[in-house]
């Protein structure tokens, strides 16, 4: 009985600590809704694409109306999607064909390199077909650089039908902001994210970008080991659209591309969402131990405040989302291989 009952202490406990922390968390997540201003270099908006995305005449629409007085917009196009490269061109953005020479790189990298070579601008804007950005992002971005050597925001979720592979992806994907609020643990995310041309043209970046498969992750390490500092814009924050089809693949991938580039953050969550599988476990037993959930939910909810409904259906999801990423996490834990837009690639350890 004694036992039992010190199991119960330490459980509630826990949940009271965790309670506290994500508290703090959400406090320190206000310093991140900061608007920066400053000048405005031309700045060259580079989007790789393969295929049609779901919102991808909402993705151009919202780019060629950005609240910005000087930029391009360059859609890169695999030289097999001649049909999408002339439809690009008809809503009025410049295309280019991929046709950087890297044996080693994923294609996102190539048109991504492919892209630079043909931008004009002093600051290069990396983003993504399948995402929705508001009309300040861009100033915010640029602006940002004033500051931070690179900036960078995070997508909201928005699916396009309430299907049960969209409602996992959407908590599964709120997950992604969890390491956004520390300095010492950020990331750039691939969708939005900005850099001095000076800086993304040098011939060492670019070397070691034509080797690797995720550029993000690689982008940040180089940001990082230079001493650099990432800029996270919260008022930036973009929507990303999507239909899920292909759910355990697509966060399969998201979870082996963490573990080989971040085995550090890896761990961190096989500790946290162990001990949250712990609380919604015994919350039966213990309702006060639910109450981290609730805090996530809440965190989420404001979060994603500025996106008003569509903030409900991710928060909550979050319950789902954290027992499914643990679940996937330790089924892929010694695994390597990724599919990404048809194409398979083997990710090796690179922390």
């Amino acid at each position: 009985m004694d036992s039992l009952y010190a199991l119960y202490i330490l459980l509630v406990s826990l949940a009271f600590i965790s309670d506290v922390l994500i508290a703090l968390q959400i406090l320190s997540e206000r310093r991140l809704s900061v608007h920066y201003s400053g000048d405005n270099p031309k700045a060259s908006v580079i989007i790789p694409i393969r295929g049609s995305d779901e919102c991808l005449a909402s993705n151009v629409k919202s780019l060629l109306e950005q609240d910005y007085p000087d930029y391009e917009v360059i859609y890169v196009v695999d030289t097999d999607q001649k049909a999408l490269a002339e439809r690009l061109s008809g809503m009025g953005v410049k295309v280019v064909f991929s046709d950087f020479q890297c044996e080693m790189c994923s294609g996102k990298i190539r048109a991504q390199l492919s892209g630079l070579k043909s931008s004009d601008g002093d600051v290069i804007v990396f983003g993504d077909s399948d995402t929705r950005y508001d009309r300040g992002w861009l100033k915010e971005m640029v602006g940002g650089l004033k500051e931070f050597d690179a900036t960078t925001t995070y997508p909201w979720p928005s699916p396009t039908k309430l299907t049960l592979k969209n409602l996992v992806r959407s908590g599964f994907w709120t997950l992604g902001f969890e390491s956004q609020f520390s300095e010492k643990n950020r990331f750039l995310w691939g969708g939005s994210m900005a850099f001095r041309k000076e800086f993304v043209s040098r011939p060492d970046v670019i070397k070691e970008l034509s080797e690797e498969w995720c550029d993000d992750c690689t982008l940040t390490r180089i940001i990082k080991r230079n001493k650099g500092k990432i800029g996270f814009l919260m008022s930036a924050m973009p929507l990303n659209v999507f239909n899920e089809n292909d759910l355990i693949r697509w966060s399969s991938r998201q979870l082996i591309t963490i573990r080989k580039y971040s085995p550090k953050g890896a761990k961190a969550y096989l500790f946290a969402g162990t001990l949250f599988l712990i609380f919604l476990v015994s919350s039966p037993l213990i309702p006060f131990n639910f109450t981290p959930y609730i805090m996530w939910v809440i965190k989420n909810l404001i979060r994603g405040k500025r996106y008003g409904r569509l903030a409900i259906v991710p928060s909550i999801m979050t319950i789902l989302a954290i027992p499914y990423a643990l679940f996937l996490l330790v089924y892929n834990w010694n695994r390597s291989e990724v599919t990404w837009r048809g194409k398979k690639y083997v990710v090796s350890n690179r922390s």
